[in-house]
C-alpha cells in the first residue's frame, strides 16, 4: 500500500512539470535581431507546403509556468518551410526560461514542435541563448 500511495505522489507532482515526450520535434531556435527565431528540421513526413498559427509561449517565474502567448487559432496562418527561421510579433522576450510548443500542419497531418530554452540580456540590453533543451 505504501508503494502504491508513493507512486500516486511521485506521478502527480511529475504531472507538473513540463515536458515534451516523444510526442515533440525539436523546435531549433536562435536569435535574429535580438530574438528569438524557430525553425523546423527537413525531413518530417510532412510535405512542403506547411502553416502555423502562433505557439504557445510558457515562462518560468519562480516555480511556476505562466503563460505569455497562448495558441491563438485565430491568428494568421504563418507558411513555414523547413530550416526558414520565423519570428512572431506581440513576445515580449526578456531574459528567463521558456518553454515554447507549435503546432504544424500541411492541411492533412500535424506535427508538434517543442524547445525549452534560457534567455540572457547583457547590460547592453543585448539577449542570447545560453541553454537549450
Amino acid at each position: 500500500m505504501r508503494i502504491l500511495t508513493v507512486a500516486l505522489v511521485v506521478a502527480f507532482i511529475s504531472s507538473g512539470c513540463i515536458s515534451h515526450s516523444a510526442q515533440y520535434e525539436p523546435l531549433l531556435v536562435r536569435l535574429k535581431n535580438n530574438e528569438p527565431c524557430f525553425s523546423i528540421s527537413s525531413g518530417s513526413s510532412l510535405d512542403n507546403s506547411l502553416s502555423s498559427h502562433a505557439p504557445t509561449v510558457m515562462k518560468r517565474e519562480g516555480g511556476e509556468w505562466r503563460t505569455i502567448s497562448e495558441p491563438a487559432t485565430y491568428s494568421p496562418v504563418v507558411r513555414l518551410d523547413a530550416h526558414d527561421c520565423h519570428q512572431w510579433n506581440g513576445i515580449d522576450w526578456e531574459a528567463g526560461e521558456y518553454d515554447v510548443a507549435l503546432k504544424v500542419t500541411d492541411g492533412n497531418e500535424a506535427i508538434r514542435y517543442a524547445a525549452q530554452f534560457n534567455l540572457r540580456k547583457n547590460a547592453k540590453g543585448e539577449l542570447s541563448i545560453f541553454k537549450i533543451e
